[in-house]
């Protein structure tokens, strides 16, 4: 194994998770104050994820800019985007090459008049991943945005943590009705402005990934005395129920699961299959609790990096199953390779892995596939069963 140099690096940088925490603000805009490609870039892999970036602008620095400085430039340009689209929030983010160079962009934040909330977050890639991008932008948001409640909703929550919207929001969504529960914000996926200032007139916080919500969820308790859950991504029937069981008793409220919720499809059988997951500890977890639903323990379980994850992950599965933390992508490979896998869950960076290995391919991280809930249950059981 490579000490000095990654071919395939598996974690990208701090810049791409607050992009990506702050991208489904649906009335909000992003400024990067940097060159160009790093804007091209983040978009162009949240593009191939599912994730819709679009307002996502760049003051395209140049060589001269990044010798001189571009502090005007970029009072131009946050003056320029409140102008022609009127957002109710402006995200200004600095990037590698602005921070190395020192540009103060809260300064310039502060001193730009406009009618939009402009918000300036340091986000320079090298000075952390995408992991700490996702955490500590969900906590600036709440530390900025959210107002005391006027009154609660005592059977409302917030979802934290969760950053991707479409089929597998409205799901969760739905299945939280089915007991009576609203969602009265999501920090962030598919959320407004509003809805985030007003995340405090919920009676509970739900953290759906540790990761990402759980320093939010801290900041949310700290400063309007709002109690939270940490659980578990709800892949699957069972998980779902529980889920459901869990928020119903942190609420105080009874419910009766088995009137409500919808009967599970039938279960595939899968014989002989060896099966790696590969993905962030959220879904991986999530994921093998699912597939031993359906009868099936992985052969290889990959995680992106360690929340307890590998404690967490002995507890659910034998010692046949092979478990890496954090490894370079020749060593996922390799170790497929090694274990005759024959079926990996993962998102797009295990396509041409599977593709390499003949091996079937099952992408759970794309944000067009409905994989949480009752009805991703049974999306996912579909797909199982081929």
């Amino acid at each position: 194994m490579l000490k000095s140099a990654a071919r395939i690096p598996r974690a990208t940088c701090r810049l791409f998770g607050t992009i990506k925490a702050i991208g489904n603000i649906k009335d909000s805009v992003i400024l990067v104050h940097g060159p160009k490609g790093c804007v091209y870039h983040i978009n162009y892999i949240l593009g191939m994820r599912g994730d819709k970036t679009s307002n996502v602008y760049s003051t395209c620095m140049d060589e001269k800019d990044v010798i001189f400085g571009a502090a005007e430039k970029l009072k131009s340009a946050i003056a320029e985007l409140d102008r022609e689209f009127n957002p109710a929030l402006i995200a200004v983010l600095s990037c590698c090459a602005s921070s190395i160079i020192g540009e103060d962009v809260e300064s310039v934040v502060r001193e730009v008049q406009t009618n939009a909330k402009v918000l300036g977050i340091d986000s320079g890639g090298f000075e952390g991943d995408y992991r700490s991008g996702y955490s500590e932008t969900l906590t600036r948001l709440v530390e900025v945005l959210v107002e005391p409640p006027r009154t609660r909703d005592e059977l409302s929550v917030n979802l934290i943590g969760l950053l991707r919207a479409g089929p597998d929001l409205k799901e969760l969504k739905h299945a939280l009705a089915l007991i009576g529960v609203r969602v009265n914000a999501v920090l962030t996926a598919g959320a407004t402005v509003r809805q985030i200032e007003h995340i405090a007139s919920a009676r509970l916080n739900v953290v759906v990934c540790e990761a990402t919500g759980k320093d939010a969820a801290e900041q949310l308790e700290e400063q309007f005395d709002m109690p939270y859950i940490i659980e578990e991504l709800p892949i699957g029937h069972q998980a779902t129920r529980r889920f459901l069981a869990r928020i119903a008793e942190a609420l105080g409220t009874s419910v009766d699961l088995d009137a409500l919720c919808p009967a599970q499809a039938a279960v595939p059988t899968v014989v002989g299959r060896r099966v790696a997951v590969i993905g962030g500890p959220t879904r991986a977890i999530a994921v093998t609790n699912f597939l031993k639903e359906c009868g099936i323990e992985p052969t290889l379980i990959v995680s992106d990096f360690d929340v307890n994850t590998a404690a967490r992950l002995s507890g659910l599965v034998s010692e046949r199953c092979e478990v890496l933390i954090a490894p370079e992508h020749e060593t996922i490979l390799e170790r497929c390779k090694a274990q005759r896998v024959d079926l990996i869950v993962g998102g797009m960076l295990e396509r041409p892995i599977a593709s390499s290995l003949g091996a079937e391919h099952l992408d759970i991280m794309h944000g067009s596939e409905k994989t949480v809930g009752f009805a991703g249950a049974d999306a996912l059981l579909k797909r199982l069963r081929g």
